[in-house]
């Protein structure tokens, strides 16, 4: 029996969301001055930068800021590698339909976050990681890469295994 046509459309539809939030993810990871795979935030001294000048300031809650001075700052080298990293795998994951429900929970988890210490600067910023957390949200419960994705592949290639069809 076929699909219906407005089924189909809502399938490519998800495919599209997952691809161009996707997008979000590698340009904060490759692009431009803030790039987070950049020798100066790799190396700590950025991140610790933008800690003691911003995010002190614009996180949500006293307890974030002090979470932020007390824990990250003092390691933030090893944090600067998890984010810069992370978002680099949430991009790729995302762009490629591979591991697609990890790369969502990835990006809820980044997007929260981002919220939690940059979220008293301004709506927009909350707007923006709201829609990654959807677009994550999206992508964790539809199996987004399984329409248009290596996941497809990969499930068709082993379809017992379960691991996989809990990261797919």
């Amino acid at each position: 029996m076929n699909q219906l046509p407005d089924v189909c459309h809502a399938r490519s539809s998800i495919v599209w969301l997952r691809v161009i939030s996707s997008l979000a993810w590698l340009d904060s990871a490759l692009v431009g001055k803030d790039a987070k795979l950049s020798y100066a935030f790799l190396s700590g001294v950025e991140l610790a930068k933008r800690i003691g000048e911003t995010f002190v300031l614009t996180a949500v809650t006293p307890g974030v800021s002090a979470l932020l001075r007390n824990v990250v700052l003092p390691h933030a080298q090893i944090f600067a590698i998890l984010i810069g990293f992370g978002d680099l795998a949430i991009g790729i994951s995302l762009s490629l339909g591979l591991f697609t429900r990890l790369g969502g929970m990835l990006a809820i988890l980044r997007a929260v976050t981002n919220i939690l210490v940059a979220g008293g600067a301004g709506p927009d910023t909350v707007g923006f990681n709201a829609m990654l957390i959807v677009a994550g949200v999206i992508g964790l419960t539809t199996g987004a890469g399984r329409r248009f994705g290596l996941d497809r592949l990969l499930l068709a290639q082993w379809p017992a295994a379960k691991l996989l069809r809990l990261v797919a």
